[in-house]
């Protein structure tokens, strides 16, 4: 079976317009079970008899449509964004997202607790970071639509589109009492994985994950490589605006700092059974000193390795909380029409216990930055300055 396990809706608002969280394990079966009473059809049917014989543009009626229609608001009637139904379009287009580069606005969101379609994280150099959207950002209206009770789907498919195309949000923001309209242009979007270099006269490395995807592994041995050639002794890793991504790229990016076969991350399920993961390699960085840097586009894939690294190799996290997205996705797309489903099917632990989910990662040292203040960056400077007062 084609299985995939995810963790945090995060979408990257490209051309099809989302990239999910934290997993993507493949090999983990999916269960259709055959047990219980069989779902009770009879009236889907009966609304759908009464429609075809009664609506005014009965003619015009795509039966698959309906058909899809239906399975995403049974789906959503459970009350979980996180859980949802993608047709074949859809499907097709979830993963031509997750292998390239692609179009439109380049913006991680997710939904609130309040139903809310909110920015997580604009992409580095993306339409929706040049037009100035910030983590937190709440989408109140998308071009002309009112966001109010828009599922996440609907949302997708109004923010999509080729390159050059325009696009109006309306957003709400916190320090600004009046709604905002920004304007932008879509664009071909490269997400970016990893970048590398040192700061503070060589004395740091500081190095910057932007997304956990299948690159980050090789790229981040690289980088692991250039510190341990160039003799400097410690790290700023920064994960801000990192909305998280492939689970086994954080286990191999935690085993360069925790020893082989130490815990960095488990699961739990409704049985109340638990699966580990754990470091498989030798942990080469393991003792130098770490600062991670967190905000509230910190997600998923970038909370399980700020956490796992604060918890067992001592690291210091500097900046926000954290989003607080710990729930996982499995992905079956095994029907025979090529749609899939996503549904919850357990949620991820830090490696003492804790779930983090809605509660997000708590910074040792808190510093917010003021987005406006332009080059000034005063969370990695605190960073900097707490590295260079170790030993």
């Amino acid at each position: 079976m084609k299985n995939q396990r995810l963790s945090l809706f995060i979408i990257f608002l490209i051309f099809i317009g989302f990239f999910s969280g934290v997993g993507f394990l493949v090999g983990h079966e999916y269960q259709i079970s055959q047990s219980g009473a069989p779902f009770d059809l009879n009236a889907l049917d009966n609304v759908y008899r009464a429609v075809k014989d009664n609506y005014l543009f009965a003619s015009a009626i795509e039966k698959k449509k309906l058909e899809y229609g239906a399975i995403k608001g049974f789906v959503a009637a459970l009350g979980d964004p996180y859980t949802y139904f993608m047709d074949p379009k859809e499907t097709k287009d979830f993963f031509e997202v997750l292998n390239g580069s692609f179009e439109g606005i380049g913006a991680e969101v997710g939904a609130n607790d309040k139903g809310e379609i909110v920015i997580v994280a604009p992409l580095e150099g993306a339409p929706a970071k040049k037009a100035g959207l910030q983590p937190g950002d709440v989408i109140t209206q998308i071009d002309t639509k009112t966001t109010a009770g828009m599922t996440l789907d609907a949302a997708i498919a109004a923010i999509r589109g080729p390159k050059g195309t325009t696009l109006s949000l309306t957003i709400k923001r916190a320090s600004i009492p009046l709604p905002l309209e920004v304007a932008l242009v879509r664009d071909v979007i490269t997400i970016p994985t990893v970048s590398f270099k040192t700061v503070a006269n060589n004395q740091i490395a500081y190095v910057q994950i932007f997304n956990f995807n299948e690159e980050l592994s090789k790229q981040f041995d690289d980088a692991a490589q250039k510190i341990l050639a160039s003799g400097v002794k410690k790290i700023i890793m920064d994960l801000r605006g990192n909305p998280g991504g492939l689970l086994d790229q954080a286990v191999e990016v935690g085993g360069w700092f925790i020893d082989k076969d130490g815990l960095i991350a488990s699961e739990r399920f409704s049985s109340g059974k638990t699966r580990e993961y754990k470091s498989r390699r030798e942990a080469r960085l393991k003792g130098f000193p770490l600062a991670i840097l967190i905000d509230k586009g910190s997600a998923s894939a970038s909370e399980i390795l700020a956490g796992a690294l604060k918890i067992s190799d001592n690291a210091t996290l500097v900046g926000e909380k954290s989003f607080g997205k710990g729930t996982v996705q499995l992905l079956n797309q095994d029907f025979p029409d090529h749609s899939s489903l996503r549904v919850t099917t357990s949620q991820w632990l830090l490696p003492s216990g804790k779930s983090i989910n809605k509660e997000g990662l708590m910074p040792d040292i808190q510093v917010v930055r003021d987005k406006t203040s332009g080059a000034q960056d005063p969370q990695l400077e605190k960073a900097i300055q707490i590295l260079l007062e170790k030993k």
